[in-house]
């Protein structure tokens, strides 16, 4: 299938879980992540989950690093639609997040961390394959902002949903997942 199918489908499958389902789906999803070493990790690049698109509650993940990893830093994306384009802004506790006019949660912050220094990005998707290239939200934002980082960053995703065999369309700078979470399965790519 192709990106524009997988999306349509998976969107419409995200939004049928109520949001009792997916509170056990994102405990679930917490337990497989809790199984992954990442002590080395210095600084993650993370994102506010859209509730309009029914998104894994990745700042329940977040949290939980942050309490694992004491010393970890933890930066949020500021975006720029226009230019399909974004970076990383250093957050802490007593950051303010604020809805932009797309609706998406962003931080108030001025502090921005240069891709290289990015250890672990949770990176958003519907679905991914068999491969680990995934079906983000078509604007390739992400694979953008991913070329920018070490070759050693490690990129996980978050999933209600199984891989599929394949996605038809990949195109040559889409980068693949290293590890895609799912409730009741850890992929490695």
């Amino acid at each position: 299938m192709t990106k524009e199918q997988l999306r349509k489908n998976y969107l419409e499958q995200r939004k049928a879980i109520t949001e009792q389902e997916r509170a056990k789906l994102d405990d679930l999803l917490l337990i497989q992540l809790q199984r992954i070493p990442l002590m080395q990790v210095q600084t993650l690049f993370s994102y506010i989950p859209m509730e309009h698109m029914a998104e894994p509650n990745t700042y329940f993940f977040t949290r939980y690093l942050e309490t694992v990893i004491p010393e970890l830093q933890t930066a949020y994306p500021i975006t720029d639609l226009k230019n399909s384009t974004m970076e990383a802004f250093l957050t802490d506790d007593d950051t303010e997040f604020v809805k932009n006019r797309f609706g998406t949660i962003e931080p108030v912050s001025t502090v921005i961390v240069p891709p290289q220094e990015i250890d672990l990005v949770f990176t958003p998707l519907l679905v991914a394959d068999e491969r680990g290239y995934r079906v983000g939200f078509g604007k390739g934002i992400y694979d953008k902002y991913l070329q920018q980082c070490r070759n050693d960053v490690l990129k996980i995703g978050f999933c209600y949903f199984d891989p599929v065999a394949e996605i038809s369309d990949i195109h040559k700078n889409d980068i693949p997942l290293d590890i895609l979470i799912t409730p009741f399965n850890t992929f490695e790519f």
